[in-house]
């Protein structure tokens, strides 16, 4: 019974590894943190005192989106050389798209628009799904 237990928990570690893997690299950090901004300010946006806070937790994702674009991702390495400039033209258009997005939060923050900031993170969301499904290795 005691081996069944230990092949069952040596399955989950190696499925749980590879997605640490891919999160533990330079650009999994930098994606991180622009998540965990998004989330904090979605959580705060309906208090008006947390306004200065939401507008540096959105710069720190700005900065990460710059840093972040500039690395390519892992799945880059699974692509074909043939298809590789392609992937990676797709790669800088959805990071500059996402940086649109947080200005676009940014100047929905400041402007006090909370249910307009909400809908611009549901958006950013969405493209985040997509992109990670495109660019995210597997």
């Amino acid at each position: 019974m005691k081996l069944k237990h230990l092949f069952a928990l040596l399955a989950a570690f190696a499925i749980t590894v590879p997605a640490i893997a891919e999160d533990d690299t330079p650009l999994g950090k930098e994606m991180e943190k622009i998540s965990k901004a998004l989330k904090a300010v979605n959580r705060d946006l309906a208090d008006a005192s947390k306004k200065a806070d939401n507008l540096k937790k959105i710069a720190d994702a700005k900065e990460a989106c710059v840093v972040g674009a500039k690395m390519d991702p892992a799945k880059t390495k699974e692509v074909s050389a043939a298809d590789k400039a392609k992937f990676l033209e797709g790669y800088e258009a959805a990071m500059l798209e996402l940086g649109k997005g947080l200005d676009s939060l940014k100047a929905a923050v400041e402007g006090g628009k909370a249910d307009e900031a909400k809908a611009i993170i549901e958006k950013l969301n969405a493209a985040k799904k997509d992109a990670h499904r495109k660019y995210k290795a597997d």
